[in-house]
């Protein structure tokens, strides 16, 4: 299991470099903390033109050690105080997830689609068999399944499928998002669950 933290931001138009800037000082005081970190920018979809700054962790423990680190590291609280003087950016969240299937692979794999299904929980253990199908149709795309366990909606079961670039995504959608055997396995997902949304996001 990996535990993600997820800080996310709607930038103000004008400020968003503002935004990426802090957000890269957030993270460096995330990773003096024992995060594994990186920030996205949503290309497509829902929340196409956000950014957010994950940071991983094994567990539960260490995860929540990082964030007590860091909302008490000076560093981080004059941040907050810049933010709140002169805001770039809508706060969304944070979050807290963890995966289900698989697992991130954002250092060879820094694209993602999020396919979010509303579902109820019981359908959960058949949603992860579901994702063991996706899987068994490539080996050139990354798979994992996402939990929330601190959201704003905790119905939501997030399909996260990873890539090596954003080329690789268009080729591998033709080579399995169009498949018939990959739309199969979507008619049987719709079955445990609503798709509410997707998004592309990457690395930056």
């Amino acid at each position: 299991m990996t535990v993600v933290t997820t800080n996310m931001v709607k930038p103000i138009t004008g400020k968003s470099q503002l935004a990426q800037d802090r957000m890269r000082r957030a993270a460096k005081i995330y990773e003096k903390h024992g995060g594994k970190v990186r920030i996205v920018r949503f290309l497509m979809g829902a929340y196409a033109g956000n950014m957010a700054l994950q940071s991983a962790a094994s567990d539960f423990t260490t995860s929540m050690s990082v964030a007590d680190g860091v909302i008490n590291d000076s560093s981080f609280v004059d941040l907050m105080q810049e933010r709140e003087s002169e805001p770039a950016a809508e706060m969304i969240g944070p979050f807290l997830f963890r995966t289900i299937y698989g697992d991130i692979a954002w250092d060879t794999h820094p694209v993602s689609q999020m396919r979010a299904y509303q579902m109820p929980r019981k359908n959960v253990p058949a949603a992860v068999e579901i994702l063991g199908e996706v899987d068994q149709l490539t080996d050139e795309v990354e798979v994992a399944g996402v939990a929330p366990v601190v959201s704003e909606d905790m119905t939501l079961i997030l399909a996260t499928y990873q890539f090596t670039s954003i080329a690789d995504y268009g080729v591998q959608l033709d080579k399995v998002g169009m498949s018939d055997a990959f739309q199969q396995i979507v008619n049987k997902a719709s079955e445990l669950g609503t798709l509410v949304s997707s998004s592309i996001y990457m690395t930056i």
